[in-house]
């Protein structure tokens, strides 16, 4: 902690960043490119049992292999709130060619809410701005998923953007 020049203090706020392997129970390769949306699901299929919305950014390089990936915000049963900053905050110091945007519903239907289209459709500006391609937003739920870029929605949103 410092001083200032009225002898308060001033506080200065540090970020640690930390890197650790984390295992997987899944039979989905880690080390592969993830062009499929059913890898996703299966490499994040434990999501489908949590109590409350996680909204997790996967990072990706060039091949689009997982560079890394965080959950950005933890929400309630029936929404999460972050804003687009949140989910790109972790991915920017990475220099990421791509991301992936997954999350979950507890209720298990995983069928996107106007919010989801709302937040994707917000991402992408910011996105798109940086020069960050936005490969998909997966939902899962139980024993399920949708993918925004499967069903042809990711696409559509990309055809609205005011850029």
């Amino acid at each position: 902690m410092a001083e200032n020049k009225d002898n308060r203090p001033t506080y200065i706020r540090e970020i640690d960043i930390r890197y650790k392997k984390k295992r997987v129970k899944s039979s989905a390769p880690v080390n592969v490119p993830l062009t499929d949306p059913t890898l996703v699901f299966e490499l994040f299929s434990d999501l489908q049992n949590e109590a409350k919305e996680k909204l997790i950014t996967v990072s990706l390089d060039s091949k689009l292999k997982i560079l890394c990936f965080e959950v950005v915000a933890i929400g309630s049963v029936a929404s999460v709130y972050a804003r687009p900053v949140e989910a790109l905050r972790s991915a920017i110091p990475l220099n990421p060619y791509g991301l992936i945007i997954v999350h979950n519903h507890p209720s298990g239907d995983p069928t996107p809410s106007p919010g989801d289209e709302q937040f994707t459709s917000n991402l992408l500006i910011n996105t798109t701005s940086l020069g960050i391609q936005l490969y998909d937003h997966i939902i899962i739920g139980e024993s399920r998923y949708f993918s925004f870029a499967e069903s042809g929605l990711l696409d559509k949103l990309k055809q609205k953007l005011p850029i």
